[in-house]
């Protein structure tokens, strides 16, 4: 995996929802095989305040996408195929409108290989959020880069091998997921993970995710300990994309808790607050903090539009600064 590209990528997942096609049209089904596209278009303009910069406004639609569908079931299997791209294709986000390729993977009943979300991102309960390139940014799911893999589903379990970060180590990556659902809509999500750092050590760590339900009303908690994450949360050495694990060439640890609370006005109108807090343990003091709050109206099931005030006081890039961003998008469902 060219891991550099990946985060300069910014290949992160959208919040409003954890897995790929939870929209389908359905095309029909030819030679036994059922075939459906989904996807959206997105539209969103952008006020952001740079803390000692400029201030500028601007409008972009990369993130839309759209997706193709394959599944076929024979000989007592479900095979499922399954490609999406998004227009985030530039070697930095932003500076073109190129097709990016987000998925590309085959499930056969139970075990998933391909291109699709490492293991570390089915760590979190992802928050109601409009911000695709900064959302989860802090919790184990904060690049939410897309790798390729093996992935196995047995009992609640999730086992993922996948290709490493670090390009010059001699094992690949790897994600335990346990997930219990619970009467009433709660969750429980616990994760540990493991890879070789850029020093050669193999080092690891936990998360734990959980969403619990208030009547119509949720609040999350995810909350990660341990060496090796910062290539997941996006929270590093320095804020670094080349070494974000490794200082002096020893392992840095981090924690780090991200708590939300959305609340259901009404079948039309939600409303979300979060909050993000990181604390790594290397000499610069590389603490992250994130707050944002959003209202978003649901005009029709398929067409939200919303409003949402976020501030970090860690830089990444320049399309997520230091400072203040207010968005305002509608996104329509297929």
């Amino acid at each position: 995996m060219n891991y550099r590209n990946s985060l300069l990528a910014l290949a992160i997942a959208s919040g409003f929802g954890a897995a790929p096609a939870t929209h389908a049209l359905e095309l029909g089904t030819f030679n036994a095989t059922n075939f459906s596209i989904g996807g959206y278009f997105k539209a969103e303009g952008v006020y952001e305040k740079v803390d000692g910069g400029d201030s500028r406004i601007f409008g972009r639609s990369n993130q839309s996408r759209v997706n193709l569908k394959a599944i076929n079931k024979e000989h007592g299997h479900t095979i499922v195929g399954f490609v999406e791209g998004d227009f985030y294709g530039g070697t930095f986000p932003g500076e073109n409108n190129d097709l990016r390729l987000r998925h590309a993977f085959i499930k056969i009943d139970q075990t998933t290989v391909g291109q699709t979300w490492t293991g570390q991102f089915w760590a979190v309960a992802y928050h109601d959020y409009l911000d695709f390139l900064g959302g989860p940014r802090g919790t184990l799911g904060g690049f939410n880069f897309r790798t390729n893999l093996i992935s196995h589903e047995v009992a609640g379990f999730r086992f993922t091998a996948q290709d490493p970060v670090n390009n010059d180590a001699d094992t690949p990556d790897l994600a335990v997921n346990y997930s219990l659902n619970l009467d009433g809509g709660h969750r429980l999500i616990l994760t540990a993970s493991g890879r070789e750092i850029e020093n050669g050590d193999f080092v690891g760590g936990g998360a734990i995710g959980s969403k619990f339900m208030i009547g119509p009303h949720s609040f999350n908690l995810n909350a990660h300990y341990g060496e090796g994450l910062g290539a997941f949360t996006g929270v590093g050495v320095n804020n670094s994309l080349a070494s974000p694990d490794v200082e002096d060439d020893d392992a840095v640890s981090q924690a780090g808790v991200d708590v939300g609370f959305r609340y259901v006005i009404n079948s039309e109108w939600r409303a979300n607050v979060a909050y993000t807090a990181v604390e790594v343990d290397d000499n610069a003091d590389t603490n992250y903090e994130a707050h944002r709050a959003n209202l978003i109206h649901a005009v029709t099931p398929d067409l939200d539009v919303g409003v949402e005030w976020r501030k970090y006081n860690l830089a990444f890039g320049p399309l997520l600064p230091e400072g203040q961003q207010v968005e305002v998008m509608a996104k329509y469902k297929f």
